[in-house]
């Protein structure tokens, strides 16, 4: 641990900073990642740094693993207002110092002393001085509680600096009164056995006998227990298995839950009974939400007639083409004001919703298209012609109109004025593409800002992963034959593949029947292996079934272990390189990329059009400035991506499988090895991503076991039901 006084700011990005100070005499560089920074260092403050020093060709720098800000008096303070305050620059903060010296720091925490610090620091010109002693005041009070907050934490035993920050930005100076009253408070952002010690250690220090009988512990035993709950996908549970987790982390003995108990836990808010069990309240009032809202847009009357969308489906393009099956479908969810289209891969949901959009349109209806992730949504555009947004964008949108709306301020005008924002009317059909995704916190946001009249449909299909996060609407719903259509006839994949059957046993939870590996060709095939030869032979069979680099894509359960995602993009990766003699640029965080190679982009960028989950192929690679173009899949130009950006690019030789749900690829290989994540909703999505081949290494025993198991959405105890 060492103290530093900060003297410049050498680079500074949203990833950290770079900057120099001098510790016991000695002048240093530190380079500090923002998560390890409990705020941003400015020329003039003392900080509390920890790390490693080494030498480089800048000199000797700290490599930070902690820091924060100390609090400092006298002419560190004036030095601290000076690089922090607008207006306050070396000589004024020199008036300071001498007029108040090492009392500064307790003159600026009263704010009865502005006008007598305004007059010091602006003599004659009394409204600029209350203004600058204002804003000097402010900064030392919020940069107090902070510091007092970080000091308690670690008089306590808390060292995670980003912690400390969520709670300071939480509660800002209460923090540390509001851990006081109550530390269990701390359940959503601490593991249960750390905040457990800490709890109650905190409640021994004020004065309780028996800190493991407090009600503050049972009930914060209870959050706990709803938190894991949710953070398993479900909504509700057994009440005896709800109090059994409760006990299991009280320890045996350590208290009786009696029914008294849960009363109290109940009146605290961290639980609720229901008619399915015991619920978070927040989820339990989420799912009643949605109940009404669908149960609202259900009631409503009008929409057009059923010549009205005949006629329109004779007038657009497509219309004529549609499979029966497909037509009986759009004039269905034509006529309803809420709707499920659902089936399996290749059945023409996408086309089909296509057409529903023309014809919507056409009886003078208007549009709204989003979908969970970016990739799914520019999926939905460009096969609907129309702008489709995630789901993301779509709320926040709307929300941005309703603050316009409501306070009438320029400052939430989009950059191309208020009619560039999603909107939904009584006339509107929302449309929400991968539906089967969409947690219950979503669709509660939706739901909530569609008004009378507006209508929904859900396109997904149920036999695919679940949402991640928790709830499911979209299953619920889909059994409903009122509001659902099934599409079952497939078009995009030839019979003759072999895929669709397969996919068609699974979906029953059936093995399908797996010829033998014979390299490239169309259909579905298995290579036994052992689990050590797997990563080994996983890259044999895409090396002999790829037509070019990244042609072929390796859907694996993990990220870890050495068949997952990253053991297996470093290996492929190295088996190009061996083979096309490519020399790759080195990227951020230590990646390599070369032309040619499969890429996925990781974050939504809306300003630069870049979406979670797009995928595409590095297109040419710029070492003078370690830059490069990627041409991402569907688009005719490839995009300049620099070296901040390359932070959220991956490789794509492997990827999740909940990663590529919505896309497909010419040819899947499937690595087989012990997971729980390996489920038949996994396995289902998996082969339905294939278009020509898709190819099983390791056993087929790992194969029929996963089969064996419930279905992801199976497993979740879930309090929403339709009809009601």
């Amino acid at each position: 641990m060492m103290e530093v006084s900060v003297s410049s700011i050498i680079s500074e990005r949203s990833f950290g900073v770079i900057f120099a100070g001098v510790s016991e005499g000695r002048k240093l560089r530190f380079r500090a990642g923002a998560d390890v920074m409990a705020g941003t260092p400015a020329a003039g403050e003392i900080w509390r740094i920890e790390g490693k020093e080494k030498s480089t060709a800048y000199g000797n720098q700290v490599e930070v693993s902690a820091g924060r800000r100390v609090l400092s008096n006298g002419s560190l303070v004036s030095r601290f207002l000076a690089g922090h305050v607008r207006g306050i620059g070396p000589e004024r903060a020199e008036r300071l110092r001498a007029a108040y010296g090492e009392s500064l720091g307790a003159a600026l925490s009263d704010p009865a002393n502005v006008r007598q610090i305004g007059e010091v620091l602006c003599p004659g010109r009394p409204l600029l001085g209350v203004e600058l002693a204002a804003a000097a005041v402010r900064l030392w009070k919020d940069t107090s509680g902070e510091a007092r907050l970080l000091a308690w934490l670690d008089e306590i035993g808390i060292s995670d600096l980003p912690l400390a920050r969520r709670l300071y930005r939480l509660a800002s100076d209460k923090a540390v009164d509001q851990l006081k009253a109550n530390p269990y408070a701390l359940v959503p952002l601490l593991p249960w056995a750390k905040l457990d010690l800490l709890g109650q250690r905190i409640v021994g220090a004020h004065g309780v006998q028996r800190p493991e009988r407090d009600d503050r512990r049972v009930v914060g035993a209870f959050d706990e227990t709803m938190k894991a709950l949710l953070a398993s996908g479900s909504t509700c549970a057994d009440p005896d298995a709800t109090l059994s987790g409760v006990r299991s982390l009280l320890g045996s003995g350590a208290v009786d839950l009696d029914p008294e108990l849960l009363i109290k836990a109940e009146a605290a808010g961290a639980v609720v009974t229901t008619d399915h069990g015991l619920a978070p309240p927040g989820a339990a009032a989420m799912e009643r939400s949605v109940l009404g809202h669908l149960q609202r847009l259900q009631r409503a009357s009008g929409g057009p007639t059923s010549r009205n969308i005949a006629n329109a489906l004779r007038h657009v393009a497509g219309g004529d083409s549609l499979h029966e099956e497909q037509r009986v479908a759009v004039e269905r969810i034509l006529s309803r004001p809420i709707s499920c289209l659902s089936g399996g891969a290749g059945v023409g949901k996408t086309f089909t919703c296509r057409v529903i959009c023309d014809a919507w349109e056409a009886t003078g209806g208007t549009l709204l298209l989003c979908a969970l992730a970016g990739k799914a949504a520019l999926r939905l555009s460009r096969s609907t012609r129309r702008l489709a947004r995630t789901l993301a964008r779509t709320l926040a949108e709307l929300g941005q109109r309703e603050r316009q709306q409501d306070q009438r301020d320029d400052r939430f005008w989009s950059e191309d004025g208020p009619n560039a924002l999603a909107s939904i009317t009584d006339r509107t059909l929302v449309v929400v593409d991968e539906a089967s995704m969409v947690d219950l916190a979503t669709m509660h946001s939706l739901l909530r800002r569609m008004p009378d009249g507006s209508r929904l449909l859900l396109v997904g299909d149920e036999a695919q992963l679940p949402p991640v996060g928790f709830g499911l609407i979209f299953h619920r719903l889909v059994d409903d034959p009122a509001i659902s259509s099934r599409l079952t006839a497939v078009h995009r994949q030839a019979a003759a593949t072999g895929i669709p059957a397969a996919s068609a046993a699974m979906r029953s939870l059936g093995l399908p029947e797996l010829p033998a590996y014979a390299g490239r060709h169309d259909g579905v095939s298995i290579l036994p292996c052992t689990t050590a030869d797997l990563a080994e032979t996983v890259e044999r069979v895409v090396i002999e079934i790829a037509e070019s680099i990244g042609d072929t894509l390796v859907v694996t359960a993990t990220h870890g272990g050495p068949a997952g995602v990253t053991a297996l993009n470093e290996r492929l990766q190295e088996a190009s390189y061996r083979r096309s003699g490519v020399a790759p640029i080195r990227g951020m965080l230590g990646r390599f990329f070369a032309a040619g190679e499969p890429v996925i982009y990781g974050r939504n960028d809306y300003r630069q059009g870049l979406f979670n989950g797009m995928m595409g192929r590095v297109a040419e690679t710029c070492p003078d400035d370690g830059t490069l173009t990627v041409l991402f899949d569907g688009e005719t130009e490839a995009r300049l991506l620099e070296r901040e950006q390359l932070l959220d690019l991956q490789l794509a030789y492997a990827v999740t499988c909940h990663k590529c749900q919505g896309s497909s690829a010419p040819r899947i290989v499937v690595p087989l090895y012990g997971s729980r994540i390996l489920e038949p909703s996994w396995l289902y999505t998996a082969v339905t991503r294939a278009e020509r081949q898709i190819v099983f290494v390791g056993s087929v025993d790992v194969l029929a076991k996963a089969l064996e198991r419930p279905r992801a959405a199976d497993r979740r105890w879930i309090g929403f039901s339709w009809p009601a």
